[in-house]
């Protein structure tokens, strides 16, 4: 066989939803949350494959260059970067901390579901305008305004890391001078994250909600939190991944430091590109994979689409079958994914959406 079924257990991370994948996949809850579900040979969580040889994915094929998740968040997860593949080289033959592996990891969510996320930094007049309106009412951010003035975003930034409790409490106190949105955010972080320097640093960046097909694409040294919703993710084969706040798991904020990119995001959403009915790619300037959105239908049949290495199809709405020209198939509900190699043509039919992985 070169179509296999994958499966794999979902990760009971703290900030993961108690209901988005059951929801999907139309199962009652178990009363955990379920964060991510791993779709790939990566080492750390190699899915499962459903055949009657089994093993799991890094076995039967050997490792990918991408890795697919199902990612569902009910509660922030960290402000953290991913440095470039030259960066994690050299990191990881060293054995910094929170390097996990010698490559880079670039990545790119897909909403499910109403997604919401912080991606990369403000534009410049925006952020000014914060924190000069911050300054006006409390003295004790006239030190932020003061290190954006002389060190652009990388100042703000380093002030916001190195900031007191005392800091971060009178942002809380103060957000409402920030407008709605970015005040009910702040609060929300607040209820999660008190005393962390994350809801300072969360004023520099962009305040994003995706709708359903929308997405975000993270490269090296970009700067962003996912903070609520369902979605896809793909990402070169790496769990590289450095901190610097809103988490409990450990932070190197002189690494983070080096990673970022102080420019601003100033359209963070990726700009799809339509290939034909049903099939809709997201381009991003990465060789690890690329990266569509698939809607077969009655009357819009995917068939005879050219395969050049391996693919993973993730359904998300309906059903899908995927075939080859090896006349082997297999059909996907909601939740349910599949992998697929060594076969020149593959054909993507039924009724419904699904997100497809190539590299």
């Amino acid at each position: 066989m070169t179509i296999f079924r994958l499966t794999n257990e979902p990760k009971a991370y703290v900030w993961g939803s108690l209901e988005l994948i059951p929801a999907l996949k139309r199962i009652d809850s178990n009363g955990q949350p379920q964060a991510e579900i791993w779709f790939g040979s990566h080492r750390l969580d190699p899915s499962e494959v459903d055949d009657h040889i089994g093993g799991n994915l890094l076995e039967r094929i050997g490792e990918l260059p991408y890795l697919v998740k199902l990612l569902a968040a009910a509660k922030p997860l960290s402000i953290q970067a991913h440095p470039s593949k030259q960066r994690a080289m050299e990191q990881f033959a060293l054995g910094a901390p929170g390097y996990q592996d010698s490559n880079h990891k670039p990545e790119l969510i897909v909403a499910v579901s109403e997604f919401k996320a912080l991606c990369g930094f403000r534009p410049i007049l925006e952020v000014a305008q914060d924190i000069t309106s911050l300054a006006n009412i409390n003295e004790i951010f006239s030190g932020w305004l003061q290190a954006f003035n002389n060190g652009g975003l990388k100042g703000a930034t380093q002030w916001a890391f190195d900031a007191s409790h005392t800091e971060v409490n009178q942002l809380a106190a103060s957000k409402d001078v920030l407008g709605e949105d970015r005040a009910r955010l702040i609060a929300e972080l607040d209820l999660e994250f008190p005393n962390d320097n994350g809801l300072l640093v969360s004023v520099l960046m962009n305040q994003v909600t995706l709708q359903p097909g929308q997405a975000l694409f993270l490269p090296a040294g970009n700067i962003h939190s996912y903070l609520s919703g369902l979605g896809v993710e793909v990402m070169a084969a790496s769990d590289n991944v450095l901190r610097g706040g809103l988490t409990k798991k450990p932070i190197d904020l002189e690494e983070l430091m080096q990673l970022l990119i102080f420019e601003p995001v100033m359209d963070p959403l990726v700009q799809t590109k339509m290939l034909s009915q049903g099939l809709e790619e997201y381009p991003v300037p990465v060789e690890d994979f690329s990266f569509y959105r698939v809607a077969p239908s009655s009357d819009c049949m995917l068939v005879d689409l050219a395969l050049n290495g391996s693919a993973i199809l993730v359904c998300v709405a309906g059903e899908i079958t995927l075939s080859n020209s090896l006349d082997e198939l297999i059909q996907l509900a909601p939740g349910e994914a599949a992998f697929m190699r060594a076969a020149n043509f593959f054909s993507i039919t039924g009724s419904g959406t699904g997100y497809l992985a190539m590299g």
